[in-house]
């Protein structure tokens, strides 16, 4: 039996949610979605017109909810007046878990949050150890994006030549997937016993994982890339990916000369189609980097792009001499690194370091 006060203490504090919700101008915003999508004009850049509708979906969604939360706590507010005890009962547990996950989506409110990724994992210091912490990178993500429903595609793979993964580039979407996915980005650490290493002895090895929206191209609608800043590379591409993957120059590498960047495409059929997915990646890279000197845009974007070195790490993945997971931003820990490492249970650790922030 829920007491009188523990009832007020409850609604006052799902008001103060919903004060914190309609504060956050979902409304406003959703008001200015429809009138740009109702423009005419806007269809005239199809690429601009899909991603408005994707984010009035989005914020249709977020004010649905806001409202079902409304009329929740107005319906429980009856249910105490006309003593109700069985539907107060029923209400409050509803509204319980509500409100968790209301209070999680005040920390998926950025700019990008709503967007999908580019994830980008690069195997660091420790040669062959090294390269086998990628791939394991690689797997942990793939087993936590089928865990939240995410889709995932591999836009290129570079093998290793005795096993694990120099690199490897995927596109991650679903929803609120950049949202979620860049707490990751920063340089990961492993220490164990080497399995690559006759003499058994323990291994440090690193590896960094970039994250960046994967649809920037409308935050700045006047870049343009000057293609004497580019090198372009074709050879056959490697692993899956269809009908003569591998018997024609099919695969796609592009250089940006003066920042060194570089982005491989071999997930499309065609040289042509790799050469344009190849360009869209480039740029949104180039994109993010040019946002982060934008002063309302830092926390958005920062850390995507870090030396792949000691000290510089935000998670280390301890196998030996004991096995401890500690994520240095938010102090998490937990002794079940292969759970996470093999079947991807990253959400409690993702959002140890949103709440940590204290800055929804």
């Amino acid at each position: 039996m829920i007491t009188i006060q523990e009832l007020n203490d409850k609604i006052y504090k799902y008001r103060q949610l919903l004060n914190s919700l309609n504060t956050g101008g979902e409304s406003k915003n959703l008001s200015i979605l429809q009138t740009q999508i109702e423009d005419e004009n806007i269809w005239k850049n199809p690429s601009l017109a899909s991603q408005i509708q994707k984010n009035l979906s989005v914020s249709q969604k977020k004010v649905n909810q806001i409202n079902e939360f409304q009329i929740l706590i107005d319906n429980l507010e009856i249910a105490i007046e006309i003593n109700e005890e069985e539907a107060v009962n029923k209400i409050v547990i509803e509204l319980d878990l509500t409100t968790k996950n209301l209070e999680k989506s005040l920390y998926l409110n950025g700019k990008f949050d709503s967007e999908g990724v580019i994830m980008t994992i690069h195997s660091g210091a420790g040669g062959l150890d090294a390269q086998d912490f990628a791939s394991m990178l690689l797997n942990m993500y793939q087993s936590f994006c089928k865990k939240v429903d995410f889709d995932v595609v591999i836009i290129s793979l570079s093998l290793g030549e005795e096993g694990g993964i120099k690199s490897a580039m995927v596109e991650i979407t679903g929803e609120n997937a950049y949202g979620l996915l860049k707490e990751e980005a920063g340089v990961h650490r492993l220490v164990r016993i080497s399995p690559f290493n006759a003499g058994k002895t323990r291994e440090t090895s690193f590896a960094l994982v970039e994250v960046i929206p994967n649809e920037l191209e409308n935050s700045l609608e006047d870049f343009e890339i000057d293609q004497k800043d580019l090198r372009w590379d074709y050879f056959m591409a490697s692993g899956k990916g269809g009908q003569s993957v591998n018997t024609t120059y099919s695969a796609v590498r592009i250089v940006h000369l003066p920042t060194g960047i570089t982005v491989t495409c071999q997930n499309e059929r065609s040289q042509q189609q790799n050469k344009d997915q190849a360009l869209k990646y480039l740029k949104n890279k180039l994109i993010a980097i040019n946002l982060q000197n934008h002063e309302d845009l830092k926390k958005e974007l920062k850390g995507q792009f870090v030396k792949i070195e000691w000290g510089q790490q935000i998670r280390n993945y301890v196998l030996h001499p004991y096995k401890l997971l500690k994520d240095q931003r938010s102090g998490y820990q937990t002794n079940e690194v292969e759970k996470v490492l093999n079947e991807g249970d990253l959400l409690d650790i993702i959002w140890s370091v949103k709440l940590s922030s204290q800055n929804p």
